[in-house]
């Protein structure tokens, strides 16, 4: 997971610009043709996975990965598609495994039986540590303005291009400025206070041990692809567990339609990759 973290964190300093003939992308579900503009690594629409010479399939949300890529459109319906002929038909071989990483978050990987429900999860969770990489990235780059009073001031200057608000932070959500970014689709909603709060501790911007409940994003790039990561994770919520929509102990805090809403990383897992952040930086 540290090994992730720290690309998800790189991949995020790295995004910028393209120019040139978009590249083009066709989902292994689908078959849609998707064109992606050059040099932009992300936000894309399609998630990338990376295949493995055993016949396996690994997720890559960032998109920089080495490997064979396939990619597939962050719907049930292209995952099913994707896992039943897509995958099959891409490799030109028999995809029956994914690899994931080791329940106990050290590092370790595993080889799952791959079906439409794991490799759901797989997204949801890689894109959890994308998430989290990106806001560690913004938080390092001084481009995160953390609490109420920051997110407000950020917004009054015209540089709050993403609004991130706990799904626990009910007093949060009724701010003028977090109340503008959802009317403008600027607002998603992910994780809880506690984990939002460790991943600014485990950067150095902030240290509150009662958690975060809103920070606001300032630079553009960072910002879109972390709105492009919490659709992304949001779109495949349902079919990787209906749990993840409402974490343990943590309720929405407005009605599902406001805000792009994932449930995000635990703060068990956040507070285990923060640990190799730490020693990051």
């Amino acid at each position: 997971m540290q090994q992730a973290s720290e690309r998800e964190q790189t991949t995020a300093r790295a995004e910028v610009p393209g120019s040139g003939t978009p590249r083009v992308r066709t989902c292994v579900g689908c078959g849609e043709r998707v064109e992606i503009p050059r040099g932009v690594r992300a936000p894309s629409p399609l998630v990338r996975l990376v295949l493995g010479p055993g016949g396996e399939v690994a997720v890559d949300a960032a998109g920089g990965g080495f490997g064979r890529g396939a990619h597939v459109h962050p719907r049930p319906g292209c995952l099913e598609k994707a896992v039943q002929r897509g995958l099959a038909r891409a490799a030109k071989a028999k995809v029956s495994l994914l690899r994931v990483e080791e329940p106990t978050g050290e590092g370790g990987e595993a080889l799952v039986p791959l079906d439409a429900a794991s490799l759901a999860q797989a997204i949801v969770r890689a894109v959890d540590r994308r998430i989290g990489g990106l806001v560690v990235a913004a938080a390092r780059a001084h481009r995160l303005a953390p609490g109420s009073d920051a997110v407000k001031g950020a917004d009054e200057r015209g540089e709050a291009h993403a609004v991130l608000v706990a799904v626990d932070a009910a007093a949060a959500a009724e701010l003028s400025a977090v109340r503008r970014a959802i009317a403008d689709g600027r607002a998603v909603s992910w994780g809880t206070k506690q984990t939002i709060g460790l991943l600014c501790s485990a950067a150095g911007s902030a240290k509150r041990a009662e958690g975060l409940g809103v920070v606001a994003i300032t630079d553009t790039r960072i910002a879109g692809a972390l709105q492009e990561a919490v659709r992304m994770a949001l779109a495949v919520t349902t079919l990787a567990s209906p749990r993840r929509a409402h974490p343990a102990g943590a309720e929405p805090v407005r009605k599902r339609h406001d805000f792009n809403q994932s449930g995000g990383a635990s703060a068990e897992e956040v507070a285990r990759s923060g640990q190799g952040r730490r020693a990051d930086g």
